[in-house]
């Protein structure tokens, strides 16, 4: 196995996502109209409360969809699965498979060979939750070295994988296109990468394809580098108030490209519903 210094370059996407051994590094985020960028386990969410969060609302309800878009390599999918399964035991097959999309092609195609990149405090968080038994590593992929940091080629197992579904999706024309009624949709840390008319499209799609029992996501980053809160509420959604929202600062570059926020007018949630 082989130690790469990457800085390659894809074609913009709009997502959320990890900083990829096939995507740009974080100085690129300045330039470009995204830059994918994520980790497992991302501290603005409490990972461990949002399934049961989740189960509570669709309760009462079977089958329920759980919607990641700018989804990137699965992380944040991977991340509620892992979680799921741990709280929830049996009950979390109602949210499986978990769908998980972005705008990227080449992202998506790693993501669909069960392909992933994992950072050291990666690891370290499987470990803890001893779910790192979902992974193994992957000898025919190269060590990649981005922003001093390494990230080790690993393969997600079959027990995992299954649970997640990709596609390419834009999630502009998929708000448009589908009915969000009784599910989640999270689009975490990817709406500055829109024009401030196209997040107010987002969320007015949204508002008219979902209804009371969906519930919005969104991410920290998101409120301090969008309207996304403003937007959704501008819509119709009213904010919700949960303890799954930590405020706790993501690893999401510090400057990267985007239509800067305007001045809120509404009281700033993380998670919303009708």
């Amino acid at each position: 196995m082989k130690i790469m210094n990457s800085s390659h370059k894809q074609s913009p996407s709009f997502t959320s996502t990890r900083l990829s051994g096939i995507i740009n590094t974080a100085n690129d985020c300045s330039t470009l109209h995204a830059c994918h960028y994520t980790n497992l386990a991302r501290k603005d969410y409490n990972w461990k409360k949002l399934p049961a969060l989740l189960y509570d609302r669709f309760e009462k309800q079977g089958m329920t969809n759980i919607n990641f878009y700018g989804g990137s390599d699965g992380s944040d999918a991977y991340t509620f699965v892992i979680n799921a399964i741990r709280t929830l035991g049996a009950k979390a097959k109602k949210f499986f498979p978990v769908l998980s999309s972005d705008l990227s092609p080449t992202i998506i195609k790693e993501a669909d060979e069960s392909k992933i990149l994992l950072h050291n405090r990666d690891i370290e968080y499987l470990k803890n939750l001893d779910a790192l038994k979902y992974f193994e590593k992957n000898n025919q992929e190269d060590v990649q070295i981005m922003s001093g940091i390494e990230f080790f080629p690993y393969k997600v197992k079959p027990e995992l994988r299954d649970k997640v579904e990709f596609s390419v999706q834009d999630i502009r024309k998929a708000v448009m296109q589908k009915d969000f009624a009784d599910s989640a949709l999270f689009f975490r840390n990817g709406w500055g990468f829109n024009k401030l008319d196209e997040q107010n499209n987002i969320a007015k799609d949204l508002y008219e394809h979902s209804n009371a029992k969906t519930i919005i996501g969104i991410g920290q980053s998101d409120l301090y580098k969008s309207d996304a809160s403003d937007a959704l509420q501008r819509n119709g959604f009213k904010g919700i108030k949960t303890e799954v929202f930590t405020n706790a600062e993501t690893d999401y570059p510090a400057v990267y490209a985007g239509t800067p926020k305007t001045k809120p007018v509404y009281e700033q949630f993380v998670f919303f519903e009708k």
